[in-house]
């Protein structure tokens, strides 16, 4: 019951915050990016929040358990410099451009730099595959109930969804920063704890390592191999000898998008002013780097509990499952309660800002490009927006695909590949090609998608690799034929 009441109480505060800030949100600018007024704890822990979702907890944890540390050590190494990067090479100029083009939205900042068609693929391109990235958050939540409540996974679902939507809904950009806040503080500390709780249980970090490196996991062999570089993965990648391009791509691909998914990048523009940019870009990547040194090297650690109480081989199935297994097994009630409901808030936290991206770019991007509205009736048509796209992929995450883990690096590698290129081209190029720009987005979501189904169980290489260099080069290739095509013409002009 203390779990339960636990959790009760905290999705309470959530619906409280909602209607709270439902009072306070007196118009667009409120509702879509707090009034441009957030200091640093909130953008920093709302970005932090927001791209360390379920699948951080659960993918990101327990795949170590069948990867070993290489994946703990590159995941973590990758997280912390593309962090860095974020907020120093994205943040700055964004939030200066932004500021002065009078930019709501990512579309709208592309549109203001490369014109209406880009505008508007690049708010398709962020409502469908926001949506697939969903159906994975929602499906951790509910892997999460049915593992540590004994609930049914769909009412799990249904728990996650419901609360969210409304809380999103009513109370804009400023319910989800400062619940975020909360959140995020939930998630770093329930992190942070599981591992402390995890070692310490095992004698400490170097009996641990000692124990793990004597202990048999799968295919009869040593620990050992858990601490080896290209030594072990998913049995198909291993029988191709693929695991290091593997590891590799994907953790590259994870962590890079925090240089260009749209609901983290927005938070620049929320910014009250640079010098929260520049506060930011210290305190951003140190809470990153502390949570994944910690949560990422969870899963190898699996090898040392799961074996003395049940069948291994249900997990190397559904690595989602190692943290979970692990928490029950290792923390009393109380502590259960707290990473519960951090896991929870981690959904939360990332669908809250998925949600609330896609229907300020529908309403903004689209619907207003074709239709003009005033203001009421555009705040009225956000919100009825939040809960629709809410609840498509809430249906379609009662039977989903795949691991989480490759959900999310699917997307990831397509918004990613989609973005990336065209972001910095809009910031640091002077005079940048829109016809560039609309192709290096839709060769790079091609290509992406084409690579997965097509090359990527022959080579293991994620898709956001070959995403991004056929992003670049496209992006290359027209902004220099397009450049090329406009001084031929002033020549002309002046013969």
């Amino acid at each position: 019951m203390i779990i339960e009441a636990i959790l009760i109480l905290y999705l309470i505060l959530m619906l409280v915050i909602g209607f709270i800030e439902y009072r306070k949100t007196k118009g667009i600018l409120d509702f879509y990016l707090a009034g441009k007024r957030l200091g640093v704890a909130l953008v920093s822990f709302s970005f932090f929040a927001t791209y360390f979702s379920t699948a951080a907890f659960l993918g990101g944890g327990g795949f170590g358990f069948l990867a070993g540390f290489q994946w703990s050590a590159f995941l973590t190494f990758f997280h912390i410099i593309f962090a860095i990067a974020a907020w120093m090479i994205i943040a700055p100029p964004m939030k200066r451009l932004a500021d002065e083009r009078g930019a709501f939205t990512i579309p709208e900042l592309f549109g203001t730099k490369f014109g209406r068609a880009v505008r508007l693929v690049s708010a398709l391109i962020i409502i469908f595959f926001f949506e697939f990235y969903m159906i994975s958050i929602y499906k951790g939540a509910g892997n999460l109930f049915e593992v540590m409540l004994n609930i049914d996974y769909v009412t799990g679902l249904l728990i996650t969804g419901v609360v969210v939507m409304i809380y999103t809904a009513i109370g804009g950009f400023r319910a989800v920063v400062l619940t975020d806040l909360i959140q995020g503080v939930l998630i770093l500390f329930g992190g942070i704890a599981l591992f402390i709780a995890l070692i310490i249980s095992l004698g400490g970090p170097v009996e641990a390592i000692n124990t793990l490196s004597n202990a048999k996991i799968f295919g009869g062999m040593d620990g050992s191999a858990l601490f080896e570089f290209g030594k072990i993965g998913p049995p198909p990648i291993m029988k191709s000898g693929m695991v290091i391009p593997f590891i590799l791509s994907l953790t590259f691909a994870i962590s890079i998008a925090q240089m260009a998914s749209p609901q983290l990048v927005v938070r620049f523009i929320s910014a009250r002013d640079e010098r929260v940019i520049s506060k930011g870009m210290i305190l951003t990547p140190l809470i990153i780097g502390v949570f994944a040194l910690t949560v990422f090297s969870i899963g190898p650690f699996g090898w040392l509990v799961i074996p003395k109480y049940d069948d291994p081989v249900k997990y190397l199935k559904n690595p989602d499952l190692v943290v979970p297994f692990i928490a029950m097994k290792l923390f009393p009630v109380g502590l259960n309660a707290l990473l519960l409901t951090a896991v929870v808030a981690a959904a939360m936290s990332t669908i809250n800002s998925l949600l609330h991206v896609a229907a300020t770019s529908f309403v903004r991007d689209i619907v207003e490009q074709f239709r003009g509205l005033e203001e009421g009736k555009s705040l009225a048509v956000t919100r009825l927006s939040v809960f629709i796209f809410a609840l498509i992929p809430l249906v379609m995450a009662v039977k989903p695909p795949g691991y989480i883990v490759t959900i999310v690096g699917l997307s990831f590698s397509v918004i990613t590949s989609a973005f990336l290129v065209p972001l910095l081209a809009a910031l640091y190029l002077r005079n940048p090609s829109p016809v560039a720009a609309l192709v290096s987005m839709i060769v790079a979501v091609g290509v992406a998608i084409a690579w997965y189904f097509m090359f990527y169980k022959v080579y293991w290489i994620y898709p956001v690799v070959p995403g991004l260099i056929a992003s670049f080069v496209a992006y290359a290739i027209f902004q220099f034929a397009m450049a090329r095509s406009e001084r031929v013409a002033e020549v002309s002009q002046k013969t």
